[in-house]
């Protein structure tokens, strides 16, 4: 059990979580917690890897993309004192005294979240935001400033901990007003894409996705899946091209889940979502724009268990295709599982690949 250099600078101040009603936003790890088992404390997570880790008894979750509405979706758990809830949002009103959030990448959804907290603890409640110093915590600081006074709780392991009350009053938490919907158009297909901060490609339609789709197989058949679906910008994509394809989608992110099935009802399509770290379905094919990130890290396990596991989840003579930036060493990983590889597009940026089993 190794803690995040976050969740050591939250160790270094644990009595601080002794009084008042708590709550955590995407708490970087799944270990800092058992330090609190006796404390009665919520916790959101916005991404299923933690979630799942946290809670030990849940591997994945599958809606019907039909079944989300506006309003989102949650899967809880309860353990021991602890309540864990994988959900896109909360739209709660001053439930808790406190709320930590785990500063994300991207600085609009680090708003969105500010925001949600704010709504949970209410006027004169606390928001406090630990993040690593080189991910952009010194600009979280002033961002927290329109809340009321920060303080600087403490630094250390190359992290901060900042707080601040809360000087106003807040209504709940409403989505709607995060949600972007844009049109875009590739190769004579037009189709509307919902999108939130903190979800890949928020506002635009992706480079590199957009080559993947230009560069689209023809002989897709069967069950297809859209692994790390973002907003289900690829997913919606083909199924407007290919109706007789049955997708599927996958992501460890529930804005992302929550985006994709307001994209597919924008286009009056439906499919499965699937919640996990991971993949899940046998499936013919797998189109994909992998992310190769952990946090603000260049991460090349992800990319090869990525590859491992695509593998294990296409049937025989099945294929991916994937689009991803030039430098990474996709060719020989996908030749190490893959028994033809072939490069069908590429840019300054981006190569597009498709793999046969």
């Amino acid at each position: 059990m190794i803690l995040s250099p976050q969740s050591q600078l939250l160790e270094r101040n644990i009595a601080l979580f002794d009084e008042g009603q708590w709550a955590f936003i995407n708490p970087s790890d799944a270990y800092f917690l058992d330090g609190l088992k006796s404390h009665e404390v919520t916790v959101i997570h916005q991404y299923f890897d933690i979630f799942a880790e946290c809670v030990r008894v849940i591997p994945s979750a599958s809606f019907d993309s039909r079944d989300i509405t506006s309003k989102g979706f949650e899967v809880s758990q309860k353990v021991g004192n602890h309540t864990h809830i994988f959900t896109p949002f909360v739209a709660l009103e001053k439930p808790h005294t406190d709320v930590m959030i785990s500063l994300p990448k991207a600085k609009t959804h680090f708003q969105m979240l500010l925001r949600m907290a704010a709504s949970m603890v209410g006027q004169n409640g606390r928001i406090h935001v630990v993040g690593e110093n080189k991910g952009g915590i010194k600009s979280a600081a002033k961002l927290m400033q329109q809340y009321g006074a920060t303080q600087k709780v403490d630094s250390a392991r190359h992290c901060s901990l900042i707080t601040v009350i809360v000087e106003a009053p807040h209504l709940a938490f409403e989505a709607e007003a995060w949600i972007d919907t844009n049109t875009y158009a590739v190769e004579g297909t037009s189709w509307k894409v919902a999108s939130m901060p903190g979800v890949f490609s928020y506002k635009e339609l992706d480079a590199g996705t957009e080559l993947l789709l230009e560069k689209l197989s023809t002989s897709l058949s069967g069950d297809v899946l859209d692994f790390a679906c973002g907003a289900g910008v690829i997913a919606s994509y083909i199924m407007l091209k290919y109706p007789h394809l049955k997708l599927h989608l996958t992501d460890v992110s529930a804005l992302a889940i929550y985006c994709s099935a307001l994209t597919l009802a924008e286009n009056q399509l439906a499919a499965t979502l699937h919640a996990a770290d991971g993949m899940t379905n046998k499936v013919q094919h797998i189109v994909t724009n992998p992310p190769f990130h952990t946090g603000i890290k260049t991460d090349y396990t992800v990319t090869k268990r990525f590859i491992s596991d695509a593998k294990a989840r296409l049937t025989r003579g099945g294929t991916m295709q994937m689009v991803a930036n030039r430098f990474l060493p996709y060719p020989g990983l996908l030749s190490e599982h893959f028994q033809t590889v072939y490069t069908t597009a590429q840019t300054s940026q981006f190569s597009v690949y498709q793999a046969t089993l």
